[in-house]
């Protein structure tokens, strides 16, 4: 090489020292200042063949690491790698720098035409990750590759190479850097696509849903979702309708990569219908009855029954309606003897509540008939009467008797008394009638009666 050459080569060093050896350095920021200090005392104590022949071993080395690089998955030894990398890429800037010192303090002489032969190739530095991860389904952007030359200074650089974001795989850029001495250097970057997105669900029709206490439910299912294409979902999880409460369903999805989507719907089963009366709403009892009957009502969860209204009717939780007290006719009224004994009946109203176990509740208006037993005179009382009687005696006279009723007592709603008649020799039988007006008071009947021979006479009155 003759010494125009060579100074047109120192030319172009200097030229991209001062431009670029802070951007190499920069690429190998990874690497401590003391580390960086070390590794320049030690490049500053060699000669120029040295650095040549160190040259030379860094770049082999770097080849072989990035070859390693590329076919590894292991994060640990690909963190190894990347730190011997720093390494390397650092050393060689401060070989290109040292040359270039050489260089501009006049060891030209110690490059002859018949002692130099330009065999160093150029110094690619991979810019960004390497390996780099790009996620399946997404945009991969190379960062690029810079070289630098020792002789020719900073030198273009080709890639190669194609990543399919949409397929997982390990894929590599390769870049090819080649001096104007036709010295050619190659770098690689292992791009890997992974998959570490789950299959996104999407829940159909309403979450939450709600079925009604005894309906039949219908699950809506889910769709998925995911970047490796069409996947399918699976549901677990039942519903019961029987009883009110909140259930879940649960819908899960996974890709070739096994990632797992997941997502639920929450079922509520509720309870707002009312009971449903199946009893009547009236009921007739003789006075006298205690029990009335049983309110019946329907629904799917249990029910309980109240009353109100009546203090004279009660109810159970279940339904069984009684008085409280025997029932009483003549309770309607502060003067029974002005009420009618003609079949009426003493009605009295309440209202009866069915509630379920939701809270659910239904009322119904009853009406409990009280009937009339035998009327007033059901009850003890006393009562007078007057009975007149006719007696014959024998074939050829006839007598007439007057008797006067006795005293009578009264067992039902028929009074009886007893008269004796006037005519001592007469016998007779008469009946009366008499009205009474409470269980104290007497009544009067007149009565007629016919009788033959000696004797006295009887008179019998009935009064109503």
């Amino acid at each position: 090489m003759n010494i125009t050459k060579l100074k047109n080569i120192l030319f172009t060093l200097v030229l991209f020292f001062g431009i670029s050896f802070t951007n190499t350095v920069d690429a190998n920021s990874s690497l401590s200042s003391a580390q960086l200090a070390l590794i320049e005392n030690s490049v500053n104590k060699m000669g120029i063949n040295q650095l040549n022949s160190r040259m030379l071993e860094l770049q082999d080395e770097k080849e072989i690491l990035e070859e390693e690089q590329g076919s590894t998955q292991s994060p640990s030894v690909n963190k190894g790698i990347a730190q011997r990398l720093a390494e390397i890429n650092a050393e060689l800037s401060a070989i290109q720098k040292a040359l270039v010192a050489i260089v501009g303090v006049g060891a030209i002489s110690a490059l002859t035409s018949d002692g130099y032969n330009d065999n160093i190739p150029p110094v690619i530095t991979i810019l960004g990750d390497n390996p780099a991860t790009v996620e399946l389904g997404s945009t991969y952007t190379d960062a690029g590759a810079t070289a630098f030359d020792a002789f020719h200074g900073i030198t273009s650089v080709s890639s190669s190479g194609v990543v399919d974001t949409g397929t997982v795989g390990s894929y590599t850029i390769t870049y090819v850097a080649t001096d104007l001495d036709g010295n050619s250097a190659t770098s690689s970057r292992t791009v890997n696509v992974v998959d570490t997105t789950a299959p996104v669900i999407s829940v159909t029709g309403a979450n939450p849903a709600t079925v009604e206490l005894g309906a039949t439910y219908d699950d809506a299912g889910a769709t998925a979702t995911d970047a490796s294409g069409a996947v399918t979902v699976v549901s677990s999880g039942t519903v019961d309708t029987d009883n009110v409460g909140t259930y879940t369903i649960s819908y899960s999805s996974t890709d070739a990569s096994g990632n797992e989507g997941t997502a639920s719907r929450t079922v509520n089963v509720t309870d707002t219908v009312a009971p449903v009366f199946t009893s009547p709403s009236t009921y007739v009892v003789d006075e006298g009855a205690t029990a009335v009957g049983t309110v019946t009502a329907t629904d799917l969860a249990d029910i309980i029954f109240t009353l109100s209204g009546s203090d004279m009717l009660a109810i159970t939780s279940a339904g069984v309606l009684t008085f409280i007290n025997p029932a009483d006719y003549e309770a309607q009224s502060e003067n029974p003897v002005n009420l009618p004994y003609d079949g009426s009946t003493y009605d009295i109203t309440a209202t009866v509540t069915a509630t379920d176990a939701s809270d659910n509740a239904a009322q119904q208006e009853i009406t409990v008939s009280i009937r009339d037993v035998g009327g007033i005179d059901d009850n003890t009382e006393t009562g007078t009467g007057t009975n007149t009687s006719t007696a014959t005696e024998g074939t050829t006279e006839t007598d007439t008797a007057t008797s006067t009723a006795g005293t009578g007592t009264a067992t039902d709603s028929t009074d009886t008394g007893t008269g004796t008649a006037t005519d001592s020799t007469d016998t007779g039988t008469g009946t009366g009638t008499g009205t009474a007006t409470d269980s104290t008071d007497t009544g009067t009947g007149t009565g007629t009666g016919t009788g033959t021979g000696t004797g006295t006479g009887t008179g019998t009155g009935t009064g109503t």
